[in-house]
């Protein structure tokens, strides 16, 4: 039986919500639906509100109660904000965000590279802009609720998949059990390490870097300007790769 945690994620800058989960005791019905996706992230949401926008229904199933844990993705491009307008929150996320375009990669004490983004008065959007995703996710969350044709349903995890001629047959998994799901079509936005991908032994194609970070979102006032700050073996660090990100709220994000 699914138990995702149910007390709210400690945050010194964010503050969660946990939401009820779907239970299918309380929906005994269950048709064939037109699309189901299994992933409540950015990308899950996203493609949720752009269905709807072209009318068609979805089931949407977050394994989790609440948004995500830590900022995660924190910088959205120019062509991400294009995304986001189609679903009607990238105002939001342009009034809360912090814009950037230069980025500063160092070397032991020294610079050898700056970035400059292109950008023109008529452009839409800026290069790029600073936001913790758990704002995104929040903001997409709130367009979806409000969208008639989109249940989301929190606390369901995929954990079996049937294929079948014509539609695709899920097991979902709840806090009061499991129930049986039957689709036309299934979106897997289940992030990296897919479950729905590994179910039907699906494979990601191209090169992936092998690599350990240490994350963290930290309050401190630093006179420094809102870009991009990559510090390669630095005198104060060793061997060692540091990037700093401004981010809203006065925090800092250090990988």
């Amino acid at each position: 039986m699914h138990q995702p945690a149910n007390a709210a994620i400690s945050s010194i800058y964010y503050d969660y919500t946990v939401h009820q989960p779907w239970l299918p005791s309380q929906h005994p019905a269950q048709p064939l639906h037109p699309v189901v996706i299994a992933g409540g992230g950015p990308v899950g949401l996203t493609a949720a509100l752009e269905l709807a926008r072209f009318g068609v229904p979805c089931v949407l199933l977050e394994s989790e109660q609440q948004v995500c844990e830590g900022s995660r993705a924190i910088v959205f491009t120019r062509r991400s904000m294009e995304i986001l307008q189609q679903v009607g929150v990238a105002e939001r996320v342009t009034h809360n965000g912090l814009p950037w375009r230069f980025g500063n990669s160092f070397y032991r004490g020294q610079r050898v590279f700056r970035m400059e983004a292109p950008h023109d008065d008529n452009d839409r959007f800026g290069p790029m802009i600073n936001l913790q995703q758990q704002f995104l996710e929040q903001y997409l969350v709130e367009a979806c609720e409000a969208n008639p044709l989109i249940d989301l349903r929190w606390g369901n995890r995929v954990t079996a998949v049937a294929q079948h001629a014509d539609h695709a047959q899920l097991q979902v998994d709840t806090p009061e059990g499991p129930y049986t799901l039957q689709t036309e079509w299934l979106v897997a936005s289940d992030g990296a390490r897919s479950a729905i991908r590994s179910l039907l032994d699906l494979k990601l194609e191209g090169a992936s870097y092998e690599g350990r970070f240490v994350i963290a979102d930290i309050r401190i006032e630093l006179p420094l300007p809102t870009e991009r700050l990559a510090f390669f073996d630095p005198e104060w660090n060793r061997g060692n790769t540091v990037l700093l990100h401004r981010e809203p709220l006065g925090i800092w994000r250090v990988d």
